[in-house]
């Protein structure tokens, strides 16, 4: 008889591709009737699971937690967390391992909550998408022996052994030289949730390069939009008067920067001509818009393949004793800056 696929198997069972994963890796999460049926039609058409995931330890689930940020409101709401974990979910599918988010306790219900899932060993180990984790999560991972590892937003000054972020300092940095050596002299900078490190990194460096240059960003120009495209808008409306000509500003993340080429659209203001606009993160709609967004890129395809790696190697139990990489970014110019503009 010829070997079927996991999709295959998933189409005769009547359910997704993850959950095939889960029933053959005997994870919690399902039920016994659809293991047991799961586990009988890939014996019956002579399954061969990935040797990858065959080679867990017999108490592991297959399964990997992935944690979102403290301020994450959904899908919807947070393109670039979302992204990041849809991709790694997809490439860890392909390994016969499944990827599921994992909330605070209370906030989408109390089964995935981290304490509770760290407890039960529900997951192989869990990847936060966040800065850090307080002492009693950590304390909990540590006693369970639960592989963990920190990416994207995470604090790049932690000393942490396992970590993939982009050096929020460095965007930041990026942004201050570029405007800088294109010779403006007044600034805006809209900025993310005040409490993120990310967010304080990005504003410090900015701000220190100006500094560096002789300028100085007033208090009273800088937005808060907590990343969000709307309040971006709203932000840049409420305080148009900062945006006079010869202005140039830095949106920290893509959203909030489409949210205020679309304010000054509305009240007449050219950009670059009249403002210059940089953004970061480098998503896809930055090109929907024209003018076409200038940005700092983020290498989220190394982040994404580097987590994965990561995954495999515990899954394997071949965890290096370190596995470190603050990655750098690079700034993108088009339409919304111009190099010469502000001289």
């Amino acid at each position: 008889m010829k070997t079927i696929t996991s999709v295959e198997l998933a189409k005769l069972a009547g359910v997704s591709q993850s959950t095939v994963s889960r029933c053959l890796n005997d994870s919690p999460l399902v039920s016994e009737k659809t293991k047991a049926r799961v586990k009988k039609l890939a014996e019956e058409y002579s399954f061969q699971f990935n040797t990858n995931a065959r080679g867990l330890k017999t108490n592991r689930t297959g399964v990997i937690g992935y944690v979102f940020s403290e301020d994450f409101t959904g899908f919807a709401n947070h393109y670039i967390q979302s992204d990041i974990y849809y991709r790694i979910r997809m490439q860890l599918v392909k390994e016969g391992l499944d990827l599921v988010p994992v909330f605070d306790e209370g906030k989408y219900g109390e089964f995935f909550s981290i304490e509770k899932s760290i407890s039960n060993r529900r997951f192989d180990a869990l990847i936060f998408n966040r800065p850090q984790v307080d002492e009693r999560v950590k304390s909990l991972l540590h006693e369970t022996k639960i592989p963990f590892i920190y990416i994207y937003d995470t604090n790049e000054s932690l000393d942490e052994s396992y970590m993939i972020a982009p050096s929020h300092s460095q965007i930041g940095g990026l942004v201050g030289k570029a405007f800088c050596e294109a010779g403006y002299t007044r600034f805006v900078e809209i900025i993310g949730p005040q409490d993120r490190i990310d967010v304080i990194h990005k504003h410090e460096a900015f701000a220190r390069v100006l500094h560096q240059h002789g300028h100085k960003l007033s208090d009273t120009h800088i937005l808060h939009a907590d990343y969000n495209l709307k309040q971006a808008t709203q932000q840049v409306l409420e305080h148009i008067e900062l945006f006079q000509p010869g202005t140039a500003c830095f949106a920290q993340n893509d959203m909030m920067a489409l949210g205020a080429l679309e304010a000054l659209r509305e009240q007449g203001i050219q950009v670059p001509d009249d403002v210059a606009l940089i953004g970061s993160d480098n998503i896809p709609m930055g090109n929907w818009f024209t003018p076409h967004l200038t940005t700092v890129a983020v290498d989220y395809d190394k982040i994404i393949n580097l987590t994965v790696e990561w995954v495999m190697a515990m899954a394997s139990n071949k965890l290096p004793d370190t596995y470190r990489y603050i990655l750098d970014s690079k700034l993108i110019i088009r339409d919304t800056f111009c190099p010469s503009a502000g001289e």
